[in-house]
């Protein structure tokens, strides 16, 4: 093995498309927000990171109860399998856009990603950007940015781990990464999840339990082929199973089998950097009941060419060309139009110099369906003194209409309009960041304004209009800190989402949310305790059905042996609340957990 070559290859690893910067080696790098590798204390955004350890730690079974912690989110989880929605800054779940290793996952149908079914197989880390990134990424990124990241980290090791619990949960997995000859690498790592379950809605829907199942597996190899070219090959494949419940049909599950797979080839000059990604994905669904039988699958190309380039000491542009193609499928009545592409170029300033730093941000969309539409964002921060950065940032962002929107099948009850234009948006902020020896605290307000909002009116007829608009405005405050070998990580959100219309709360999303997660290992015993106050919100656009807000906490332990052995505990649910995300359905009581896993 030649260790220089290898050396070279691992820090760029983890980065998914990232151009080479002088960094310090103790900051965390993240590389979501601008598609650039940057130290997450210079982002201009507001970025949330979480690893792989801390995920093994406080023991998390679905990718909901990851995003659970993080600030500036709200998840609305049923159970395992089941429908989950994530507002972020009030935004839906339709404006949050979701990638693996930096690539676009989804469907083109609903025009979400299926957050219930996401594993958490193979993740080394996850990067949350809050606020819009369309003028980087574009349609669906008004609320936000989630990155999945699976890459090889550099570390060789072999694990495997098992959990049981309550409701018949039981996990099994193993995952290996290794450097090989020449300087290449492998990884993989196959999960498979169960439980058995409880009833998603309450009386008078039958009360039977609402099972679930998940297999997943993901894999890359790579190589560096010299000190400045370097290619990867990433999968990763997910089949899962879930029953839920139905007013209009029984013995209803749903299939889903999605898969993502992207070839990236990078070059690091001199003075500049460079990487094309190629990927293919698909998401389908597959819905059973006596009655019915009804398959929606999205099968997606992408083409990504990134350079990113230093015009002088101060200053970095990146650029980029991105091409992808969505094509839609169903067994019943076929879309008007099953297939569309999508072409952009996008740039990116990055200035640094002293105690100034600006971004500068836009992309141009070429949309077959709805045609161009241009996005921007500027941002600044400026160093008061060395414990105090001032922030503010600008942007626009848009929602692109889905095939269902457009093309949906016509039925005596509803059929697509083609004529819909993107849902858009306009946002600002304004932050504080104060550093100081044992606490880093963050505060942010900010305000959205969505227009066109796509809705599908009733009673008699659904065809769906560009007719809501809704005006979002919040506050958020961010605290880390230690005391003594105790660390917190505090957060609280106010959030007001209402429709301009009717100056209504938007459905479901809650004014108040606070959580406050803390952690503590004394030599090889570590604890982690989870709190969550979600306040009240509406279950209706008329706002006449409130869901009551609720406390959740949960605690977990982890003993570490010597020779590679962890033993794990965790009770979710741990005062065993009674408490409803959406009217008529039930959550989960309180739930035990043990997991063992053995690293070597």
């Amino acid at each position: 093995m030649k260790k220089t070559l290898l050396a070279v290859a691992m820090t760029p690893l983890c980065l998914p498309y990232a151009t080479a910067k002088n960094i310090a080696a103790d900051d965390t790098i993240i590389v979501t927000a601008n598609r650039t590798e940057q130290p997450l204390a210079s982002s201009l955004a507001s970025v949330a990171v979480i690893e792989k350890e801390e995920i093994e730690a406080i023991q998390a079974k679905s990718f909901a109860e990851v995003l659970r912690r993080l600030p500036g989110i709200q998840v609305n989880e049923g159970g395992f399998g089941q429908q989950t929605d994530i507002f972020v800054r009030g935004s839906s779940s339709k404006h949050l856009l979701l990638l693996i290793n930096g690539v676009r996952i989804g469907s083109a149908t609903t025009g979400s990603a299926n957050f219930g079914q996401i594993p958490l197989t193979g993740i080394e880390r996850i990067e949350f950007v809050r606020g819009p990134r369309a003028a980087i990424y574009g349609s669906d990124a008004i609320g936000g940015v989630i990155n999945v990241i699976t890459s090889y980290q550099g570390e060789e090791y072999g694990a495997v781990s098992g959990s049981l619990g309550s409701r018949e949960f039981s996990s099994i997995e193993t995952a290996a990464a290794a450097a090989l000859k020449d300087d290449a690498w492998v990884k993989f790592a196959v999960k498979h999840d169960n439980a058995e379950g409880f009833s998603a809605q309450k009386a008078p829907v039958d009360q039977d339990k609402d099972g679930f199942y998940n297999t997943s597996f993901v894999a890359e190899l790579g190589k560096q082929f010299n000190q400045q070219w370097r290619a990867s090959l990433q999968g990763y494949f997910q089949q899962g199973k879930s029953e839920y419940d139905s007013k209009w049909a029984d013995s209803t599950y749903s299939e889903t089998e999605n898969y993502n797979v992207a070839a990236k080839v990078n070059y690091q000059g001199e003075w500049w950097f460079s990487e094309l990604t190629l990927a293919t994905n698909q998401d389908k669904s597959d819905d059973y009941s006596t009655t019915s039988h009804d398959v929606f699958k999205t099968n997606r190309d992408l083409v990504n060419f990134l350079v990113s380039v230093p015009a002088n000491e101060a200053t970095t542009v990146t650029s980029g060309l991105e091409w992808y193609q969505d094509e839609v499928g169903t067994d019943s009545a076929a879309y008007a139009k099953s297939k569309r592409y999508n072409k952009a170029i996008y740039i990116n300033l990055d200035y640094q110099l002293a105690l100034l730093s600006l971004e500068a941000s836009a992309r141009l969309d070429d949309n077959e369906s709805y045609g161009s539409k241009t996005t921007w964002q500027l941002a600044t921060g400026y160093q008061v003194v060395d414990q105090v950065r001032l922030l503010g940032s600008i942007g626009t962002a848009f929602k692109a209409p889905t095939f269902n929107d457009l093309y949906y099948p016509e039925s005596p009850y509803n059929k697509g309009n083609p004529k819909l234009k993107p849902e858009q948006s306009l946002s600002y902020d304004l932050g504080l960041e104060v550093t100081l020896d044992s606490v880093d605290l963050r505060f942010t307000a900010y305000q959205s304004e969505i227009e066109d909002l796509i809705i599908w009116p009733a009673p008699t007829y659904y065809m769906p209009e560009n007719v809501s608009k809704a005006n979002i405005k919040g506050l958020e405050f961010q605290a880390d800190f230690a005391t003594g070998e105790l660390n917190h990580q505090l957060s609280y959100d106010h959030v007001s989402a209402k429709d301009k219309a009717t100056n209504k709360y938007l459905t479901r999303r809650a004014r108040h949310l606070a959580k406050w997660n803390l952690n503590y290992r004394y030599q090889d015993l570590q604890f982690d305790v989870t709190t969550l106050y979600q306040g009240d919100s509406y279950d209706n656009a008329a706002n006449t059905n409130k869901l009551k807000g609720y406390f959740l906490a949960d605690l977990a332990t982890s003993y570490y042996f010597s020779n590679g052995l962890v033993l794990r505990g965790r009770i979710a649910n741990l005062f065993d609340k009674q408490y409803e995300v959406k009217k008529n359905y039930n959550t989960a009581e309180r739930s035990y957990y043990v997991t063992g896993s053995y690293r070597f």
